[in-house]
This record gives structure tokens, sequence and C-alpha cells, in this order.
């Protein structure tokens, strides 16, 4: 983009975007006017960009028109898919709707509390690819070790004391603590 481009950008544009975005603009999820007007300026100087390299010439005040109809539409720097369930684009026109894990879904779980959606939808039960990495692992682990060392991580990870695992393997073992 030519120093010329980006003068008007900074001077004519975002001026424009700014004034305007907050009134026009309907921010989406987590989006605020703000970020919008950062988002806008993106598309604004790809857009400029563009123009410059066809060797188009437009006003700043057209420049500004189309770059807020985008954002209104939806679009974004980033992308507009009307596929993405995440989407501005989706969002706006209906398609989808995005709910807060924190959001409340029921009355009450049987104790007195809200039963909220992050709730109906956990799960508590581990992962089997991870329990079985796990397994692996520790498989491993064990077959480095020597037969005591082996029976002494056994012994701990039941709950038993060392003095066990000594008697165990037949060591003498001096009970006066």
């Amino acid at each position: 983009m030519s120093p010329q481009a980006g003068w008007i950008l900074q001077e004519e544009i975002v001026p424009r975007l700014r004034s305007a975005i907050p009134k026009c603009v309907r921010c989406v999820g987590a989006e605020d006017h703000e970020e919008l007007v950062q988002d806008a300026t993106a598309l604004a100087t790809k857009m400029l960009h563009n123009l410059e390299v066809r060797g188009k010439q437009v006003t700043p005040g057209n420049v500004a028109y189309y770059t807020i109809q985008h954002a209104k539409s939806g679009r974004r720097s980033t992308g507009s898919s009307r596929v993405d369930v995440m989407g501005s684009t989706t969002q706006l026109n209906g398609s989808t709707i995005l709910h807060s894990f924190s959001e409340v879904v029921a009355g009450d779980d049987g104790q007195g509390e809200p039963l909220a959606l992050q709730d109906v939808i956990s799960n508590d039960r581990e992962d089997p690819a991870t329990v079985a990495a796990r397994k692996m692992d520790w498989d491993r682990f064990l077959d480095q070790l020597s037969r005591v060392e082996r029976l002494v991580v056994e012994f701990l990870s039941a709950g038993k004391t060392l003095r066990e695992a000594g008697r165990k393997v037949g060591a003498h073992v001096d009970e006066g603590g």
C-alpha cells in the first residue's frame, strides 16, 4: 500500500468507521465495537490495497461505506463462512445460536443448585485413549525396574507401607521405629 493510501485510510476512512460501526453493526458473541472497528480497518486496508493494485480510483467514503456493509453482513477480516457454526455470518442470519456453558438449563440439580449446560454435557470418565497411553507408559516404566523396585512401587501405589514391601521380599525390618 502506498503512503498516500495509508494516509487516506488513517485520516479519512478510519474516523468514518469509528463513528458508524457502534451505531449500525451488531456485535456477535464476544465481539465489541472497538474490535469491530479494528476488523473493519483490516477489511478497508485490504480493499484499498486491491483497488490500488488494479489502478482503480474510489473515494474514501465509498471504501468506508462498503467496509461497513461487509461488517454488517457478518464478514470479518479472518473470513466469513456461511457454514461455520461459530462464524458471525451464520449467527447474524439466525442459522446458529451459541450458548454459554454457564447458562442455566434446568432449575435444580437435586442439591439446590441450578443445573448449568456444562454440568449436562460434562463426562467424568477418562478418555479411553488416555487410559491406554498411560497404561503403556506405566508398563514400560515397570519393565525398567528391578524386582524389588517394582514391588516397592506396586506396594506404595496400593497404599501399603515400605515395611510391608520389605517383609514380602524377606528383608529384615527393624520394628523399633
